[in-house]
């Protein structure tokens, strides 16, 4: 009986913890814009694009597809590429923000914080290409360079 309880009770914290996740992705599924602030430049604005409704979308999309993970990414204190911020409208007047950094998306929606894996960094590359228009040659291929480095 007591292993049958431990089994019930392991269940119902997975459950609860799967409810969890897929209620903080809710928001993302009805964004509809996106800030993206490149965070590159020490002493001089970083470079900031808004995501078409699309984009954001997809975006969503590509974030319902990254593994939760109680993992914490090394900080990084050096100067140049740090990673990138994305402000997330919902139509109601909501914000969400997610930040991506060096394989890791957290995700502060309401007081709530979730960590994702980035396996390959292929969300991190993919937000910096929808930034291609806003950013010059240089600076496109040096965040993709440092993107790559680490991967």
């Amino acid at each position: 009986m007591r292993v049958f309880r431990q089994i019930a009770l392991a269940a119902s914290v997975l459950c609860l913890g799967a409810e969890t996740m897929a209620a903080s992705n809710k928001l993302l599924v009805n964004a509809t814009s996106a800030v993206v602030t490149l965070d590159v430049f020490s002493g001089r604005p970083n470079p900031e694009w808004t995501l078409t409704p699309a984009m954001a979308a997809d975006l969503s999309s590509r974030l319902g597809t990254l593994e939760a993970t109680n993992e914490t990414p090394k900080p990084f204190d050096g100067l140049g590429y740090r990673g990138m911020r994305v402000e997330l409208h919902e139509q109601a007047g909501t914000t969400a923000v997610l930040n991506i950094s060096h394989g890791y998306a957290t995700l502060d929606q309401g007081g709530q914080h979730s960590r994702y894996s980035d396996p390959g960094r292929q969300l991190e590359s993919w937000l910096t290409n929808t930034g291609s228009e806003h950013l010059s040659a240089d600076v496109l291929r040096y965040v993709m360079d440092e993107i790559a480095k680490s991967q």
